[in-house]
């Protein structure tokens, strides 16, 4: 299995495809392999996915103060120095179009283009949106990982979810035993205080082209932030996508079209 070192973590990576370089992260409390459902074959590209500190089959979490956009921007440099690899289209969904902007700023010779999918941040830490990942780390603290998903299944925070967004009350559920407690804990409470950003002003500084992908009912993933990143970036093109909880292969088929047709543009 590939493996790149950096930071004294063996970050576990995977690509595919040929033609122009694009790399997206995965959402926080998952792994490459969310993405690599999500993408697909993705013809003409070579796709880069790899599994961000904490999470997948990386090897740990490193320091946990350094679990914060600022860092995870420089695994994702840092995995395109190992390919060799001087410049790329970059995206991500959720925590990873986080990274991906965060990236951009860093790094912006090398930045291709920006492919921003339900982003769940701004430039505020510790959103609203997410204080329900401050209560699944606490229940895996205090009850551990199989008892802490029970106490959840049975709260009203998740029959809120299942009613509004059953794809994203799933995802919660497996959070809690789809890896370590110390890493679920950790990346559960440092992320969130994290920001991609710090003001509009840095944000319209970014050149690269941008495609900013939002879907409705998706309490984790405010349709309003994609709107404000979409008019707060100086290229940005918009796509609305279907939600998940209408029909997964909708909505996998609309990214995969929007993403194809951006990045033979830009990329």
């Amino acid at each position: 299995m590939p493996f790149y070192h950096h930071e004294n973590i063996d970050f576990y990576y995977e690509e595919y495809g040929s033609g122009p370089a694009f790399v997206f992260s995965h959402g926080l409390g998952n792994n490459l392999a969310q993405v690599r459902e999500l993408i697909g074959e993705l013809p003409g590209f070579r796709v880069i996915l790899y599994d961000n500190r904490g999470h997948g089959r990386t090897s740990g979490i490193g320091d946990p103060s350094r679990l914060t956009f600022p860092v995870m921007a420089e695994d994702m440099a840092a995995l395109l120095d190992h390919l060799a690899v001087p410049a790329a289209a970059v995206g991500g969904v959720s925590m990873g179009a986080g990274i991906s902007l965060a990236f951009g700023l860093k790094n912006p010779a090398r930045t291709r283009a920006l492919v921003l999918s339900r982003p769940a941040w701004l430039n505020s830490p510790e959103p609203e949106n997410l204080k329900v990942l401050q209560l699944v780390a606490d229940l895996v603290e205090e009850y551990g990982p199989e008892q802490g998903m029970e106490h959840f299944r049975t709260s009203e925070r998740y029959a809120d979810f299942e009613r509004v967004a059953p794809s994203s009350a799933k995802t919660l559920v497996e959070s809690f035993t789809n890896r370590g407690p110390e890493a679920t804990i950790k990346t559960f409470r440092n992320i969130p205080a994290s920001v991609p950003f710090h003001s509009w002003e840095e944000l319209r500084s970014i050149e690269a082209p941008a495609l900013v992908l939002a879907n409705r009912n998706d309490p984790i993933h405010p349709f309003e932030y994609a709107e404000r990143l979409f008019s707060g970036l100086p290229r940005a093109t918009w796509r609305e996508l279907p939600p998940k909880s209408e029909s997964l292969e909708l909505h996998q088929n609309r990214f995969r079209e929007y993403i194809t047709e951006f990045l033979r543009d830009h990329a």
